[in-house]
Formats: C-alpha cells, structure tokens, sequence
C-alpha cells in the first residue's frame, strides 16, 4: 500500500481504469444508465497516435445511441473515402491499381454487392482514427457528468466481497488517495497491469510478428489524388511493410517489419527511416517529417475470463489482436456496452449481483473469436495478408457467401447464450442474411415511420428493457405494466403489425419480444418454458419475484 494516502476516503459507483476508446465508451454507457463513474488515466492527454482507424457497423449503432455517431464521422471525413487494400514495391505502383472511377462509398458495406447486408442496420461503419475519436468522447462524457481525471494512476487495488479499494495518484502534484467503489473495469490496455496483478490466464498464439509503427508527415496530396486508398503493403529488396493512409494527405503510417532475431529498433534511425520512407514514395529527397516510432508485435490473445469478483476486464485488457478487420476497439465498446446496463442494474438494486455474471460468458467468446478472425488476415511476417479478404468479397459477391463479411462489417450474427437469456435460441438460418428474431441474437433492423418521424427499432431499446409485440398491443400492457410493477423497471410495449417486421422476426400474430437494454432479443412469447414473469426472473437473476432491495 503506498505512503501518504489522503485521509478522506472517495467513493464512486464504478471506478474506470484507462481514458481510451474502450474506457470512455464505458463512462458514455453508465451515464446513459444513470450511473456517474469515475475515470483515472495515467496518460496525461487522449491519444497521440491514429492507431486505430474506424468502427464497425455494429459499433456506429452504439454511438448512434449515445448520439456522437454525426460528431465522429465529421471528424473522420478525410479518411472515409479511402477504401481498398493494394499490394506494390512502392506508392505509384499502389495508386496505378486504384481507378479514378471507382465506386466511391464511406464504407464497405455500402459496396453495391453487399446491399443486402447495408439492409441489415440502419448505419454503415466510419472512419475516425483513435487520435480524432477520443477528444469527442471524453468531452461528451466530461459534458454528461463523468468525473474525468486524467494524468492520474493506479497504484495498486484490493477487493473483499462488498467493494474494491483503489490507491490512485495525480501524476501532476504526486497526491495519492484513496477510492472505494462497488465495482472497477479494467479497461487498461493491452499490457494491463490490473489484468497481471490479477494473473488472469489467457489463450490464443500471441504475438505474429516484429513491426515498427512509423507516423510521418509527408504531402501526398497530389501523388494520390482521386487515386485514395487505405492500406497499401509494400514488398521492395530489403522492406517489408504496409502504408496506411490516416487522412490521403499529409498524414501516414508506415507498418514496417524488422527481424527480431537480428535487429533492433534501435537500429532503425530517423535517417535510416526517412531513407526508406522516400524509398517507397519514390522521390529522392522528398518532404518528409518523422512524427512518432513506435515498436508493436500483431498479437492474438484473450483472457479466458473477463470478471475476477468486482473487477471486470474489458477492450485491449481482455482481448489483444491485430488491426486486420478492424476489431480491436469496436470489440472493446462493445464489451462495456454489454457490462454498463448490467452493472447499472445492480446499483439500483433492480437485479442481483448474480446478473453481472453473464458478462464473461457472453463476451469472452465473442473477443477470443473477434482475436482470431483478425489473425487469421496475418502473413507470416505479421502484415496483412489482402488476399484473404479479397477472396472473401469474390465469395459474396459471386456465391452469395455474406458469412464471413458479415462478422468482418459487424454484423452480430453471433449468439449470447447465459442465465441473461430466457429460452434455448433456434438453430442457426440457413440464409444468415436474414435477421432470425431468436433469443440471443440482436434485435433485427427495421426502419418505422410514424408521425413523420423514421426511427429504427435498433433504437427503441436504449435505456431500458423493451416488449415488441406484433398486434395492436392491448392484449400484452397488463401483462408488462405487472411485470414492471413486480421488478420496479420500465417496460413499455411497442406495437408494429407489419408483415415485413413478422418476416424479419419470424414471429406470428399475437406473438411479442422482449428486448435487453443493449438491444438484444432476451425471450419470445412462443417458449414453452417461460412467461414473460419467469423470463424476467431468470434474465434479473432472482431468486424469487423480486430482486434484493425490493422486498
């Protein structure tokens, strides 16, 4: 335990530890919860570097529920036009391979070939790099009441059966206090200390290769012009590496490899780097201006448990991968995106603590797989192999093989299955295409017009649980407004009578969902082993008709 510690004891809800996109999206998702947490990042700014470049579909419609989804693709802008992976011994030999009339789209998923999968959300995925994203995010959350302290450190954490005890220091004027909160998520990064103080055990092959991640200024402006692209991986005598546009001007990231077994960082100089770097553009002497070198290792690995008692593990902490996919941060969002209504359900007494034990088993596959899929896009050198995901657009757009593309757009076409699901969910469709409305799987997208408003009804479920039923609704208001008097929760009932929501859902006349505040389907009226009561029982984890604190 550290010296000096402030006799005043702060308290807090949930403790934050690390201010990146995962963490400040779990500030953002408590806060829509009605949750105020408590943020420390030992950093003393957002990131510096554009490490990650954009978010997938499904992430875009958490941010469209925390209303920054409009701010972050602005943001973005500059980079959303650049699609498309090439290969070629240096830049003019990329940009020969990209046609000026090329199909121009802000994402892959609105290429003319995959309009049947556009069709599954009411979004398309963004660009934004992490170095853009994150200032928006911790504003918001600064704006929406988060208490935010950057330049400030964990020092160390114990927890016993009722709360975890943080030691935590201002890195600016040394003073170290001490925290008391309910639960903590660590969302730390890849090399966690809270993860290895808490010797989590993980699985996957771990690191795939050496690389350096160069960021330069140099203005390309004009050498790509109309010709934008997104990764370009060169193969010259002597180096291996991947180009990466950040904004298709004067901003760039060279993936360069290095052979461990007999090299060093060290040994890649600022002249040696500007020496290659011109290499590649082609033009001895040309403008160029080293920003950052930074030394990474692709990794695969995931925890194989994200919760230890109070403290869950969340985001690069509990799943380190490749870049390839674009995973890494959407995969982390999505984790406390998962944990926040659970966790703020708890607080309010509403659901037993035995409730937040379904955070693992649900996430942790979907991280483990998300890891894997993304090493699986890795040569033996730990740069991207495009030829894999070039083979996987020929098999959806030829054969009409969408399985794998929709997973890589994000796409939930995954199932959790935990005690937060009422009812065994139906075998998989044969056409994934279509949304199947079972237990387990996200609510399906469906757009509504009413009053001359156009909503989604992945919007309907933000806050709150949810029941959609497919008739005029009368028959189930008494039933849900029972339902939420027994458990204290909202419940309202949302009507749509629509044949093609009964299609998408699989539902029939009479029948109803009931929806989970992150939007996925909890239990359908046609199982024979719940009601609606009984699902609400088991989804809250009471023991009884009612939660503890509600007697």
């Amino acid at each position: 335990m550290p010296n000096k510690i402030k006799e005043n004891n702060e308290q807090t809800p949930v403790l934050i530890i690390g201010g990146g996109l995962t963490g400040l999206s779990a500030a953002l998702f408590l806060l829509q919860q009605g949750i105020r947490p408590l943020l420390v990042e030992r950093h003393a700014s957002t990131s510096i570097h554009p490490r990650s470049r954009g978010f997938d579909v499904r992430t875009m419609e958490l941010f469209r529920g925390l209303q920054v989804d409009d701010e972050i693709r602005e943001a973005g802008k500059a980079l959303a036009v650049a699609w498309g992976m090439y290969a070629g011994a240096d830049l003019k030999a990329i940009t020969d391979q990209v046609s000026p009339d090329r199909e121009r789209v802000k994402h892959p998923v609105e290429f003319r070939e995959l309009e049947k999968l556009a069709a599954l959300s009411p979004v398309s995925g963004a660009r934004c790099t992490q170095d853009l994203c994150e200032p928006i995010l911790l504003k918001t959350a600064i704006a929406r009441g988060a208490d935010v302290r950057f330049h400030t450190e964990l020092l160390s954490f114990t927890q016993t059966t009722d709360q975890v005890t943080a030691y935590i220091r201002n890195r600016d004027n040394g003073e170290t206090s001490t925290v008391t909160c309910q639960y903590m998520i660590a969302a730390d990064g890849s090399s966690s200390p809270v993860r290895r103080e808490l010797n989590a055990a993980t699985t996957g092959p771990g690191p795939l290769g050496t690389l350096l991640n160069v960021y330069f200024e140099s203005p390309l402006t004009e050498q790509v012009r109309d010709r934008e692209f997104s990764l370009g991986v060169i193969e010259r005598p002597g180096i291996s590496g991947m180009l990466a546009a950040i904004n298709n001007s004067d901003k760039w990231v060279l993936h360069l490899h290095y052979d461990a077994n007999h090299e060093t960082p060290g040994d890649y100089t600022n002249t040696r780097l500007l020496q290659i770097i011109r290499e590649i553009i082609g033009i001895p002497d040309f403008p160029v201006r080293i920003i950052s070198v930074l030394p990474w290792q692709p990794t695969v690995n995931a925890v194989t448990n994200m919760q230890y008692g109070r403290i869950f593990i969340a985001g690069d902490a509990a799943h380190q991968m490749t870049p390839y996919g674009g995973k890494g941060a959407a995969t982390g969002v999505q984790d406390v995106h998962n944990l926040a209504w659970k966790l703020a359900l708890v607080l309010q007494q509403k659901a037993s603590p035995a409730l937040l034990n379904t955070y693992s088993p649900e996430r942790q596959p979907i991280g483990l797989e998300n890891a894997l899929l993304s090493g699986s896009m890795a040569n033996d050198k730990g740069l991207v192999n495009i030829n894999i995901i070039k083979q996987a657009r020929e098999n959806a757009t030829r054969e009409g093989d969408f399985a794998w593309m929709k997973r890589l757009l994000g796409l939930p076409d995954y199932t959790y299955t935990s005690a937060a699901i009422a009812g065994k969910p139906a075998a998989p469709a044969s056409d994934i295409i279509k949304a199947d409305g079972q237990p387990g799987t996200r609510v399906p997208h469906l757009w509504l017009h009413e009053n001359g408003v156009r909503q989604s009804t992945i919007d309907l479920a933000v806050t709150h649980f949810l029941l959609i039923t497919t008739d005029n609704g009368e028959a189930w208001q008494e039933t849900a407004a029972n339902v939420a008097q027994r458990f204290n929760i909202p419940l309202p009932v949302k009507s749509i009578t629509t044949e093609e929501w009964k299609t998408a859902a699989k539902l029939q006349p009479g029948m109803a969902l009931l929806v989970r505040p992150d939007g996925f389907i909890a239990w359908r009226s046609d199982d024979p082993e719940y009601t609606l009561t009984t699902a609400m029982q088991r989804i809250l984890s009471c023991p009884g008709l009612s939660c503890p604190g509600l007697n």
